[in-house]
């Protein structure tokens, strides 16, 4: 299951983007994610932090911008359905870690690029996607920037999580839902797997022990 490039085209780009000039009046929705991003980006612009801090706030913050649960049982489509209580838990807590391990493994990516947000729209209530352009500082002036979109959940008590994102027009979740639909069809459809195979991944993406003791 190649889940590893499949998540690079998603949320990462919050923790791999840079804030963008403010703009004029941003929706709530609008202004989650910018700040998600300024947040980020602070992070990894703070040059007191090792890789391992870095990695350590990084996931925090991640931890606090996506919805991971509400992901994961989207990635199972109808397989939730017929899934015990207990494997559903198991599950959703393996794809949070398989999910900010990945993200975090990538923070060397970061070469200085902007993210601005362009505009929003409802969905449906309370269901928005943001729309936004990655604008590399190797070329300021492109006429045809890189396109990004967030689908944003508005979650009650003024709460707004990610719960995918695009890039080019390839979303995240419909692509890892393929790939874990697939995965399931060639293992019995066992959950409990496919579990095992996301904290294999997520030990795959986290750093060797001795270099977070550094």
């Amino acid at each position: 299951m190649r889940c590893g490039w499949r998540a690079s085209i998603s949320i990462a780009v919050v923790a791999i983007g840079a804030a963008a000039p403010p703009a004029l009046a941003l929706t709530p929705a609008e202004n989650f994610v910018q700040q998600s991003i300024d947040r980020g980006i602070a992070v990894l612009k703070d040059k007191s932090l090792d890789d391992a801090e870095r990695r350590q706030q990084i996931g925090a913050l991640l931890g606090e911008v996506l919805d991971t649960r509400k992901m994961a049982l989207f990635m199972l489509s109808d397989a939730r359905d017929k899934a015990a209580a207990s494997d559903l838990d198991m599950y959703a807590e393996a794809y949070k870690a398989f999910t900010v391990a990945n993200y975090e493994s990538q923070l060397n990516g970061y070469g200085g690029q902007t993210l601005k947000v362009t505009d929003s729209i409802e969905r449906a209530p309370g269901d928005y996607i943001v729309n936004a352009v990655v604008v590399d500082p190797a070329m300021p002036n492109d006429p045809d920037p890189l396109p990004v979109a967030f689908r944003v959940a508005d979650e009650g008590g003024g709460k707004f999580a990610v719960v995918d994102a695009s890039l080019m027009g390839i979303w995240l979740g419909l692509a890892q839902r393929a790939e874990f639909g697939a995965y399931l069809s060639q293992h019995g459809g066992d959950i409990a797997a496919l579990s095992a195979h996301l904290e294999e991944m997520a030990a795959r993406f986290s750093p060797p022990k001795s270099s977070a003791l550094k």
